[in-house]
């Protein structure tokens, strides 16, 4: 993780996504930028658009040299910080951005709010996570820093298209050096399911398995159990563009797993 983005907007829960930011920063030596988007403003004057989102500008590019200068003494392993204003629609503007730029994570919160309108909401984070190729660390509302030292990754039925699918966790899993515990609702009680390749995967990783039976319409409820279960500090999860969990992340249910969550969320992405 060489180039990792931080989406804000410098709400609580975006400061918050700052500290996830630099904590990996720090880990693996990572250019580290904190990036606004500034969404068009609603006006019947047009001369008022322009004045307003200027205005909305200079105050994103003032609040970033703050935070920056809040950051850069937190930095240490070579890590060095950015910051950038880009115009658009936030959701669109963020995953395009970051595949532009060649980034390797985007870190953002998931609720909160800028000149008034609402940014990260669900609709946000889902368009981000459904439509981006990287791996996407989501910080829930009013979730603090916590370091990695236990992560739950819930695995469905599919077959990962390859190793690449999890690297980014793999990495993190070392960097910190945290328990890896794979979790896999069993809903037709036969005790397998996840992709076979998994333990070859996970050579060299501390991790351990863990297959229970339950219920496939209450996916969310049994993945949030677990996570309180093993008191993990982050909750990894991978995203198809079909299947299984394909039908978990739509907005409705991204809610109910990203916004009640008592800690961040990685979603890696098989597309």
């Amino acid at each position: 993780m060489k180039k990792i983005m931080v989406a804000t907007d410098y709400s609580e829960s975006a400061s918050n996504a700052v500290q996830y930011g630099v904590s990996l920063a720090n880990h693996f030596g990572s250019a580290l930028s904190l990036v606004s988007a500034v969404e068009e403003p609603y006006s019947a004057a047009a001369g008022a658009l322009v004045d307003i989102k200027d205005h909305i500008r200079e105050e994103a590019m003032e609040t970033m040299g703050g935070v920056k200068e809040q950051v850069t003494p937190q930095l240490k392993n070579g890590a060095t910080v950015d910051t950038h204003t880009v115009d658009g629609d936030p959701g669109p503007t963020i995953t395009r951005v970051a595949k532009a730029k060649g980034y390797d994570l985007i870190v953002m919160g998931t609720k909160g709010s800028t000149a008034a309108r609402e940014l990260f909401t669900g609709s946000v984070a889902n368009s981000v996570i459904k439509n981006s190729k990287l791996p996407v660390l989501a910080v829930p509302d009013e979730v603090g820093f916590h370091d990695f030292r236990r992560v739950l990754l819930s695995v469905d039925e599919r077959k990962l298209a390859g190793v690449h699918v999890i690297q980014p966790l793999l990495d993190l899993v070392r960097a910190y050096n945290a328990e890896l515990i794979v979790y896999h609702g069993d809903a037709d009680g036969d005790g397998k399911g996840y992709d076979p390749q998994l333990p070859t995967y996970l050579a060299g990783v501390n991790h351990r398995f863990e297959v229970r039976s339950g219920d496939e319409d209450d996916v969310s409820g049994g993945i949030q159990q677990a996570v309180k279960l093993h008191d993990a500090d982050l909750l990894a999860m991978i995203y198809h563009d079909h299947g299984f969990f394909g039908r978990l992340f739509n907005e409705s249910t991204v809610s109910k797993v990203v916004f009640d969550s008592a800690v961040a969320l990685l979603v890696l992405q098989d597309h």
